[in-house]
C-alpha cells in the first residue's frame, strides 16, 4: 500500500453503503481516478464542503496494487468552487465541465493538458469572464485535446486550405469545416465574428476582460461535434440548455 499526494479537481461523487462516497477525481499525472471517502456522508464528516464539482484540492490517498479504487485519506481544498455556485449559470457550468472531463479524460493516463484547461476555465470564471464565452472555449478545447475538433484551416471536403477571408461552414456529417463550394445539404455558417473568435480561442488563452462575439455559434458547433462522437448529448449540457435556453 502506497500513500500518494496529488492535486486534483473533484468531478463528482456517488453514494456507497450508508456513510461512504465514491469520489471521481481529475489528477494531473494519472488522469481520472476514483477513490472511496469513508464516512463522507455524515453531518460531521471531515470531507464536508470539499466535494463540490470542480473544487481544486490536494488529495492524499492510499493505493493498493491491482485495485481500481484508491482509499482517500484527506482532501484539502486549494480553491473551492462554492463561491461560483451561488450563480445559477456558473453552477450549471461547473457540472457541465465536470461531466465533460469525466467523459473525455482517460483513466490512469497523464492528463496535464486537460488539467490546465480545467484550471484556465476556473481562473476565467473567478476573474469574471462571461460564462457563455468560458463554456464555448472549454467545449472547443476539450474536443480538440480529445482529437475530435476539426481544424478551421483545411476544408474537410476537398482538403484545400481555408483562408481567413473564406466563409466557414461546419458540416456535422463529416464532421468538419468546409468552404461554400463543398456544401451538400445542411451546414452551419459561421459569421466573420464567429470565425475570428474561433481562431482566437485556438491560438490564445481566454481573456477574462474580452467580450468575444459569435460564442453561440461556437457552442453550437461544439455541441454537434460532441453529439456526433458520443451519439447523444451529455446530461449536464441538456440541463444547461433547458434551464438557460442555450
Amino acid at each position: 500500500m502506497r500513500l500518494q499526494t496529488a492535486d486534483a479537481f473533484i468531478l463528482g461523487t456517488h453514494p456507497l453503503k450508508e456513510r461512504d462516497r465514491i469520489v471521481s477525481l481529475l489528477t494531473r499525472d494519472s488522469g481520472r481516478r476514483r477513490g472511496v471517502a469513508r464516512r463522507a456522508r455524515g453531518a460531521r464528516s471531515a470531507f464536508l464542503g470539499t466535494l463540490e464539482p470542480m473544487t481544486e484540492a490536494r488529495v492524499m490517498f492510499f493505493e493498493r496494487e491491482g485495485r481500481e479504487l484508491v482509499s482517500i485519506d484527506s482532501i484539502d481544498p486549494i480553491r473551492p468552487s462554492f463561491p461560483l455556485s451561488k450563480d445559477l449559470e456558473r453552477a450549471l457550468l461547473l457540472s457541465a465541465f465536470a461531466e465533460s472531463l469525466e467523459t473525455f479524460v482517460s483513466d490512469s493516463d497523464p492528463a496535464e493538458p486537460f488539467y490546465r484547461l480545467a484550471r484556465h476555465a476556473m481562473d476565467s470564471l473567478f476573474a469574471g469572464a462571461p460564462p457563455p464565452a468560458v463554456a464555448a472555449y472549454f467545449d472547443v478545447w476539450i474536443l480538440k485535446l480529445s482529437g475530435l475538433f476539426p481544424s478551421p484551416a483545411e476544408c474537410a471536403g476537398c482538403g484545400r486550405p481555408l483562408e481567413r477571408k473564406t466563409t466557414l461552414y461546419f458540416d456535422e456529417n463529416r464532421p468538419g469545416f468546409i468552404e461554400a463550394e463543398c456544401r451538400h445539404g445542411e451546414a452551419i455558417r459561421l459569421t466573420d465574428e464567429g470565425a475570428a473568435t474561433l481562431r482566437t480561442f485556438l491560438s490564445s488563452p481566454l481573456d477574462p476582460q474580452a467580450r468575444p462575439g459569435g460564442v453561440a455559434e461556437l457552442a453550437s458547433v461544439a455541441r454537434r461535434a460532441r453529439r456526433n462522437f458520443l451519439g447523444h448529448e451529455l446530461k449536464s449540457h441538456r440541463v444547461l440548455a433547458e434551464v438557460l435556453g442555450a
